[in-house]
């Protein structure tokens, strides 16, 4: 497959999937999806039935699906619950298989300032928009391990809202893991309001000496 110069990979990506990182199901192309910058689209990395053109864009983040920014996006889902079943079905099954991007992006990191945690998620092909709504909800599904417990008890606020959380996840659901998960941290901000950029942020969030990886985006949530 040859790329076009826009689909060249970005310095940063990184391959294989480093440990933890999340890998999706590699399913058929669907055609359908409603977004399509005009002249983005490369037919070699997408097949020759791209999404229709609409003139629904973002203004910010114009290599975005606008289902996905957060200046555009009208869709809200539960992130604690599975995208499938939580995002009306109409919405889910017209725009799953639709590019995330675009330009073909295949290595993507999701952080927040509602969780510390990063989300690495690694593709062998172009990024659709569920692989980017499993992704979160996968990786928010994680048990809290020993050194991420000690950080949590360190802090009395966090601690507090995690013990919330629990407790109104273990209530609702009888069956479910009494294992603290990383969703538990969240508290009642759990609601999806889109991806953003926001370069301070990162520039304090990033490791010192830690990979780089070009499309990383910050997850807005709310209560």
């Amino acid at each position: 497959m040859s790329w076009a110069p826009w689909a060249q990979p970005q310095q940063g990506y990184y391959a294989p999937p480093a440990p933890g990182a999340y890998v999706p199901p590699q399913y058929g192309r669907a055609p359908g999806g409603y977004w399509q910058p005009p002249g983005a689209w490369n037919p070699e990395a997408y097949g020759p039935r791209a999404p229709p053109v609409t003139e629904t864009r973002s203004a910010k983040y114009p290599n975005l699906n606008p289902i996905l920014a957060a200046d555009t996006t009208l869709l809200r889902f539960d992130v604690r619950k599975k995208p499938r079943t939580e995002i009306i079905a109409s919405t889910y099954y017209s725009n799953r298989h639709a590019p995330a991007f675009a330009t073909p992006v295949t290595t993507m990191r999701l952080w927040s300032k509602s969780f510390p945690w990063a989300i690495d998620i690694v593709s062998p092909t172009p990024l659709t928009c569920e692989a980017i709504w499993e992704a979160l909800h996968n990786g928010l599904q994680e048990p809290i391990v020993d050194s991420e417990w000690a950080l949590i008890m360190g802090n009395k606020k966090m601690r507090e809202v995690l013990e919330k959380g629990l407790k109104k996840r273990t209530e609702e659901d009888p069956q479910a893991d009494k294992r603290p998960k990383r969703i538990d941290v969240l508290g009642d901000a759990t609601l999806f309001k889109g991806l953003e950029k926001d370069e301070d942020f990162q520039k304090v969030r990033m490791i010192p000496g830690g990979q780089v990886v070009a499309e990383t985006w910050v997850v807005k949530l709310s209560a």
